[in-house]
C-alpha cells in the first residue's frame, strides 16, 4: 500500500468522523425544535380554552374567520339575530302546542256532545238534576294527553328540529370562549325575550 493510498483512507475516516456528530446534532436540533413547536401549539390550544377578546376567531368553520373589526362586528350582529330567532322559535312552539291542545279539547267535547245527543235520542240516557255520574278509574292510562295526529305532531316536531339546531349553533359560538360572541348570544336572547316573551303568557289563565 502506497503512502498516497494511506493518506486518502485517513482523510476519508476523518471526514466521516466529523460528519456523523454533525448529522446527529442536526437531527437532535430538529427534534428539539419539533418538540418545542408541538409544546407551544399545545400551550396555545390550552390557553384558548378561556375567555379572550380576539377578533380573529372563526365561527362554525375556518372559512368564516373575521379579518377586520367590521367583519367581527357583522359576525356579532349575526349571532344576535340568531339568538332572537331562537327565542322566537321557542315562543312559536309554545303557541302552536297551545293551539293544537285547544283543538284537541274542542274535538273531544264535540265527540262527547254527539254521544250525549245520540243517547238522549235513543232514550237510553236519563239523568236527574241532582245525579252525578262518575267515570270509573282507569289505571295505567295517561290523562289529559291528546291523541297522536299527523297534522299536529309533525309540525311540532319540525319546529323542535329548528329550535334544537339553532340552540346547538349558539352553543358552538359560546364554546369559542370569545367574549364578543358570548355577549352577542346573551344580548340576542335578552332582545328576543323582550320582543316575544309576552306571547308565552296568558292573562286569562287558561
Amino acid at each position: 500500500m502506497t503512502s498516497s493510498t494511506i493518506s486518502s483512507v485517513t482523510a476519508t475516516i476523518d471526514h466521516t468522523t466529523m460528519t456523523t456528530p454533525m448529522a446527529m446534532s442536526s437531527t437532535n436540533t430538529a427534534m428539539a425544535m419539533s418538540t418545542s413547536t408541538d409544546g407551544s401549539m399545545s400551550m396555545s390550544s390550552m390557553s384558548s380554552m378561556s375567555f379572550h377578546t380576539s377578533i380573529f376567531d372563526f365561527l362554525f368553520s375556518r372559512g368564516w374567520t373575521p379579518s377586520s373589526r367590521g367583519q367581527y362586528a357583522g359576525t356579532c350582529i349575526f349571532l344576535i339575530v340568531l339568538a332572537v330567532i331562537y327565542r322566537m322559535t321557542h315562543v312559536l312552539k309554545h303557541r302552536t302546542e297551545r293551539y293544537f291542545n285547544a283543538r284537541a279539547r274542542q274535538f273531544a267535547r264535540n265527540i262527547a256532545t254527539a254521544h250525549l245527543q245520540m243517547d238522549q235520542n235513543a232514550g237510553s240516557f236519563e239523568k236527574s238534576a241532582g245525579e252525578v255520574t262518575i267515570a270509573p278509574e282507569r289505571p295505567l292510562q295517561f290523562r289529559n294527553v291528546r291523541p297522536w295526529r299527523v297534522s299536529m305532531d309533525i309540525p311540532l316536531s319540525l319546529i323542535q328540529l329548528v329550535l334544537s339546531g339553532v340552540a346547538y349553533l349558539l352553543m358552538l359560538a359560546v364554546m369559542t370562549f370569545n367574549v364578543g360572541y358570548f355577549l352577542s348570544v346573551l344580548g340576542g336572547i335578552f332582545l328576543g325575550e323582550l320582543l316575544f316573551g309576552r306571547f308565552t303568557s296568558n292573562i286569562e289563565g287558561h
